[in-house]
């Protein structure tokens, strides 16, 4: 369906060079279509996965609902009594405040989550702990949960220094997961916060990984039971968490890093601040002994995985869906940990399994991570649900960049609405793009510019696709440094004959385009209005049809704060 509704319409005759006074020039706003080929995203898993397909489901779908928050990542909303949401971040900043978990001023964020709609939430009440990584080089926030006026709070030690490590030739991010170091707690919901006895050199639970060995329950997170746990099986708090059993001799070199693993563990504790740090308050899986029945101890080496796939495992969430009585585990495949990564969702009837393969996602974000399912935003018929991740962190390492997909994904706080999708469920129709059609014969052009930033290039400008910064970097145009001009030129081997031009701005909040001129190879020109700012509409200026051999749009007025002026996408349509 052609997408574009009117939301101002100006009306316009002017006399401009080589333009006569009775030549109507008509500039209107228009909707940006979607560039989601289709919301529908098949299960399409390895051949050697482990996992049988589920008996309920066959992929997921998109609906386009999306929204995205703050600078920085690690977002697992906990779901309090008081209906907000409590959760941990770091490597970025919330409203002005930054936190960073690697060195010796290693800090971790805390921040509540206001609302009930993920389309409009409030971030607030922001602040960050600082929390010694040595012997490691880094110390991250992992498992969070706010139960009954407490709020708990664990970190994690990764290794070796200096987050981007190469190897072989390789680039690495964190090839080691180190210990779960403990749990600090608050009980004024973060105002103020008590240290964990537990330091990284006797972390918890005991593992050591300063030369990459393994370890299991590195980077625990508490599965989500609802508002204040109200569906926990037993009223404990139970924790998932990716590990591997074996290494490092003889595997790769990340095999059991902060995104990459073979294994998914559980352990279960009754949540009060006496027994967090206590490790003899813990239970571990340890198997199933007859008919079926999960088998738990209290000796941390006789703990078993819940799941494995070896070299495809990662950082895991778990939550519980009430409406379905089911419960979904997230996995992420971080291959060599700044590669495009593969998020799958897995079902079971049980908390410890057997488990089934309910969506497999490749190449979800394209670097989509730390995903999980906040309770809270579950729909009434268990099917329709939002994710909660971040995207996209490394994007530009090594010459690799990634793109938003689906739209939205960024380095931040991204909540997506999807459905799951039943075994019989048709797949619909992919929509219409009207910007890649025959009907825009931009996309045929050679493309020029009066300059193009080092991280971007002009091309996608004309690449059929509405977005940019803060999202997906690759699908627009950017100058270099340019302020208060610009301009971008398009040519064709030969003639054209149109009537319409669509022009969309930088979604950015800073570089936006006030006023234009487009200049046409016939000798005539257009002076344009301002483009809207987040590129969620766009100018269309439609004139009488011209014949051009090529025409320019240049940048005459913006505003104050520009640091790249460009477009996210020009689109010339053939006169009809």
């Amino acid at each position: 369906m052609r997408a574009n509704i009117i939301v101002g319409l100006l009306f316009l005759s002017w006399v401009v060079a080589g333009v006569s006074a009775q030549e109507k020039i008509e500039q209107k706003l228009v909707e940006a279509p979607k560039y989601l080929v289709s919301g529908v995203w098949l299960s399409e898993p390895p051949a050697d996965c482990p996992f049988k397909p589920s008996e309920n489901f066959s992929g997921v779908e998109f609906t386009g609902r999306h929204a995205e928050y703050t600078g920085a990542d690690t977002w697992y909303p906990s779901w309090a009594s008081d209906g907000n949401m409590y959760s941990p971040w770091t490597d970025g900043n919330v409203n002005g405040l930054g936190s960073g978990s690697g060195g010796d001023g290693a800090t971790t964020g805390h921040a509540t989550i206001l609302g009930d709609d993920p389309l409009k939430l409030i971030v607030t009440n922001q602040g960050v702990y600082k929390s010694s990584p040595r012997p490691y080089a880094g110390r991250y926030p992992c498992g969070s949960l706010l139960y009954d006026g407490v709020w708990y709070y664990s970190t994690y030690c990764l290794h070796p220094g200096g987050g981007i490590r190469k190897e072989d030739g390789v680039i690495y991010n964190w090839p080691w997961l180190g210990p779960v170091v403990g749990f600090r707690w608050s009980t004024d919901c973060g105002k103020t916060w008590t240290q964990t006895p537990c330091t990284p050199d006797k972390p918890l639970f005991g593992e050591n990984a300063l030369k990459g060995e393994p370890t299991k329950v590195g980077c625990p997170h508490f599965v989500d039971f609802g508002k204040n746990m109200e569906h926990s099986p037993d009223g404990k708090a139970y924790m998932v968490s990716h590990g591997a059993s074996e290494g490092p001799n003889g595997r790769r070199y990340a095999y059991n890093s902060w995104i990459t693993g073979d294994e998914i563990y559980l352990v279960r504790v009754k949540p009060s601040i006496e027994s967090m740090n206590d490790a003899s308050k813990y239970e571990f899986y340890t198997g199933n002994g007859m008919f079926g029945r999960a088998l738990w101890t209290s000796d941390f080496k006789k703990i078993k995985p819940i799941a494995a796939w070896k070299d495809h495992m990662g950082c895991v969430t778990m939550t519980y869906s009430a409406p379905l009585k089911k419960y979904f585990m997230c996995v992420t495949d971080g291959g060599n940990t700044v590669s495009k990564y593969h998020t799958y969702i897995l079902e079971s009837k049980q908390i410890t399994g057997p488990w089934t393969m309910a969506a497999y996602l490749k190449n979800f974000g394209e670097q989509a991570y730390f995903v999980n399912i906040p309770s809270k935003f579950i729909g009434k018929d268990g099917r329709t649900l939002w994710l909660c991740y971040a995207a996209n962190f490394s994007s530009g390492w090594g010459g690799m960049t990634f793109r938003s997909n689906p739209p939205g994904s960024r380095y931040g706080m991204c909540f997506q609405e999807l459905k799951l999708r039943g075994l019989n469920d048709s797949v619909p129709p992919a929509p219409v793009n009207p910007l890649d059609c025959e009907e825009n014969v931009a996309r045929k052009a050679d493309v020029s510019a009066s300059s193009v930033h080092p991280d971007y290039s002009v091309k996608p400008a004309i690449d059929g696709i509405v977005a940019g910064y803060p999202g997906d970097t690759t699908r627009e145009w950017a100058t270099r440094g340019e302020t208060k001009t610009g301009s971008i030129k398009l040519t064709w081997k030969e003639e054209q004959t149109v009537d319409k031009i669509w022009l969309f701005d930088r979604p950015n909040e800073l570089d936006h385009i006030l006023a234009g001129e487009l200049v046409f190879s016939d000798g005539t020109s257009i002076m344009t209005g301002e483009l809207p700012d987040n590129a969620q509409k766009g100018l269309e200026v439609k004139f009488p049809a011209k014949k051009i051999i090529s025409l320019e749009f240049k940048i005459t007025k913006a505003n104050d704060k520009a640091l790249n002026l460009g477009l996210a996408e020009i689109a010339v349509f053939r006169a009809k």
